[in-house]
């Protein structure tokens, strides 16, 4: 096996075949085999100004990948299915790409284009390695930087909340000539795919399907949403995304509204798209998708990895159907779908007999709710910025995504061009806003019921 170590299944443990993938990692590695490429590039850019210590961003780098195995990990084939063994190389290379000699203008249409050109570059999950880095000069003092991973190694909470502010303090030690700070990794993603496999044969797991068996009986997959005709010439995976920030005062009332109700705000904000999707199709079953973690574990809060399941979200929806009373069944079903959120979703695909049509499955909307901050990592001397770009694969026609921070609730919806025109996804965030402003006055006290002026809304596209 050359520089490979042999598959670990828990910290210390060495065995000699590869190890099983989790479900989650086994979906996401069929759909990509089926596609012929690489679809879930999971990329992080950020633009660095300031004096850049090139020397201590690349070895904070390759620490990372040496600290934590998920980051070294391929996936090869072995008697038709996959498996994953940990490599010992933690060499990440840092290219640098010298744009300084360009004009300023060109210099970030350049740096445009070479990032457009590395989403593109496919993984060898077979032979490794799952992650890369790319460093572009635009002067002395700016520099955009490229961390990609594999999404078979990593997930939003491995990126936030571990990852780089990890890389913070390596980065912090390195500047300053000293070693690592951080202690040893303690949990890494391989005793998760133990605990997943023994999980599955244990007690608790026959309750926890009887209620997703009770939950989905006679689902049927949500029709495609009579939005708009798909827009000629774009393929099927050219993301676009669209921003909504809602108005302050709506945000307040929603808030005070969820306490009042005893209800997060996701119920509200799920509710009321619910009520929105209802009108786009027919009948009153209203099936959408939504992220939840395997990380409920304490031990699994600080390991690297991709530990997203995805859970169903099913809720009878009547034309005319009272706000408040839906409101309170869609808390019903998300508390009980969070009390039996172990099921991984391949898992219970297959107990209940669902299929997948191509690469959707039962049902082509997915609503998903981000409270954690996404700060970028604070390196010393340095003015770091997030770089946003779209998902370059969400695997969802609509995905609707809500984000908490800095004082403000902004909606974020990825659409696919080839099936639904941009003036649709603006109509569709539209009437979401309209339910919910509507929603904050019939739930409002009467005692404090203002005016119902429709206050505007600041959105913004990105291509």
């Amino acid at each position: 096996m050359g520089d490979e170590a042999t598959a670990v299944d828990r910290p210390g443990r060495h065995r000699q075949e590869g190890l099983p993938l989790s479900y989650a990692q086994q979906g996401m590695w069929f759909l990509e085999r089926l596609a012929g490429r690489t679809l879930y590039a999971d990329p992080m850019t950020f633009r660095l100004v300031g004096e850049l210590d090139t020397a201590a961003l690349h070895g904070s780098i390759e620490e990372l990948v040496r600290r934590h195995e998920a980051l070294r990990t391929r996936f090869p084939v072995v008697d038709g299915g996959p498996v994953q063994y940990v490599s010992q190389d933690a060499a990440v290379p840092l290219p640098l790409t010298d744009l300084t000699a360009l004009d300023p203008k060109e210099r970030e249409a350049e740096a445009a284009r070479f990032l457009d050109a590395d989403l593109g570059e496919p993984f060898d999950l077979a032979h490794g390695p799952v992650i890369r880095a790319a460093l572009i000069r635009l002067a002395p003092r700016e520099h955009i930087v490229r961390i990609t991973t594999h999404h078979l190694v990593s997930d939003a909470w491995s990126w936030w909340s571990v990852l780089f502010r990890e890389l913070e303090r390596l980065y912090t030690a390195r500047v300053h000539g000293l070693p690592s700070p951080l202690p040893p990794v303690e949990t890494h993603y391989a005793a998760f795919v133990r605990w997943q496999r023994d999980w599955l044969e244990g007690p608790v797991y026959p309750g926890q399907l009887a209620y997703w068996r009770k939950t989905l009986a006679g689902v049927a997959p949500l029709p495609e949403l009579s939005l708009a005709e798909p827009t000629a010439g774009r393929s099927e995976d050219s993301p676009v995304t669209r921003w909504l920030t809602f108005p302050q005062p709506l945000y307040d009332r929603l808030r005070e509204i969820s306490r009042r109700e005893h209800v997060t705000l996701y119920m509200l904000l799920l509710t009321a798209f619910k009520q929105v999707l209802r009108r786009y199709v027919p009948g009153d079953d209203i099936l959408v998708a939504t992220r939840g973690g395997f990380r409920s574990r304490v031990e699994f809060e600080r390991a690297v990895g991709f530990f997203v399941n995805v859970l169903p979200l099913r809720t009878r929806v009547p034309e005319t159907a009272d706000f408040r009373e839906l409101l309170h069944d869609v808390r019903r079903n998300l508390i009980g779908v969070y009390a039996n959120r172990d099921v991984p979703y391949e898992r219970l695909m297959a107990e209940l007999g669902l299929k997948r049509r191509g690469f959707r499955s039962v049902t082509n909307v997915c609503v998903s709710f981000q409270s954690t901050p996404e700060v970028p990592p604070a390196l010393e001397g340095l003015d770091v910025t997030l770089i946003n770009h779209p998902d370059p694969f969400s695997g969802y026609d609509l995905d609707l995504g809500f984000y908490e921070e800095d004082g403000a609730l902004r909606a974020l919806l990825t659409h696919r061009r080839a099936q639904y025109d941009d003036a649709a996804a603006a109509r569709l965030l539209d009437d979401l806003h309209q339910a919910l402003l509507a929603a904050s006055h019939a739930l409002r006290p009467a005692a404090v019921d203002g005016p119902r002026a429709r206050p505007p809304f600041q959105e913004k596209e990105d291509v």
